[in-house]
């Protein structure tokens, strides 16, 4: 007896690189104004292969910053687990995050970026509930990775801030936030850098 045939035809895309390109589509344009037809014709796929591997444009989009906030707290928790001192973890952290916020084509900065999420979900999370619960738990889970960080640095008595470590991770968590807007409206990533060390060291003193 012959083995069975796989059903349907094997997929011709590689589905990560896929993911990729569509959250960079909606990166540089944002949500409302990225189209379907775009989306087909940079990735390269026809849209009912879009439609059966991403589902609707929704449900790519959600996908993407799911996608983008997982990459970023792993990127984040390294960063910090890979410093003994709290303000050379949390400076790693924004360093990287600049990277990604404000990359370098070469010696000049390359086009504003900012952060995927903070810089693509607010428009649209007052009209939809389902964006505006992923915008609300990266929001939460980058003030939890910061708060949870001084909370430990308190109790190894490495740092002693004025504030509780809540206050203390929410104002780390609108800096880095803050940083994103500004490298979105074009700031540049010397300036952004040399802000994120100075917040840094304001907020912990």
């Amino acid at each position: 007896m012959s083995p069975s045939r796989p059903r349907g035809r094997p997929r011709l895309f590689d589905k990560d690189e896929a993911l990729n390109t569509i959250q960079r589509i909606f990166w540089e344009n944002g949500y409302s104004a990225t189209s379907l037809d775009q989306i087909s014709a940079e990735t390269r796929i026809n849209r009912p292969s879009l439609y059966a591997t991403f589902g609707s444009k929704k449900d790519m989009y959600i996908k993407c910053l799911e996608h983008f906030a997982e990459m970023m707290g792993k990127r984040t928790e390294a960063a910090i687990l890979s410093e003994t001192e709290i303000s050379r973890g949390l400076e790693k952290v924004f360093m990287q995050a600049m990277e990604i916020y404000r990359p370098k084509a070469s010696k000049s900065d390359g086009g504003p970026m900012g952060c995927f999420v903070t810089c693509t979900a607010p428009s649209e999370a007052g009209a939809d509930e389902e964006i505006k619960e992923v915008l609300k738990m990266v929001l939460d889970r980058i003030d939890q990775t910061m708060r949870e960080t001084v909370e430990t640095a308190i109790r190894d008595r490495k740092i002693q801030p004025k504030q509780t470590a809540e206050i203390t991770g929410n104002l780390l968590g609108c800096l880095l936030n803050g940083l994103s807007l500004r490298a979105r409206s074009g700031t540049s990533r010397e300036e952004l850098e040399l802000t994120a060390k100075a917040g840094i060291e304001q907020i912990l003193a």
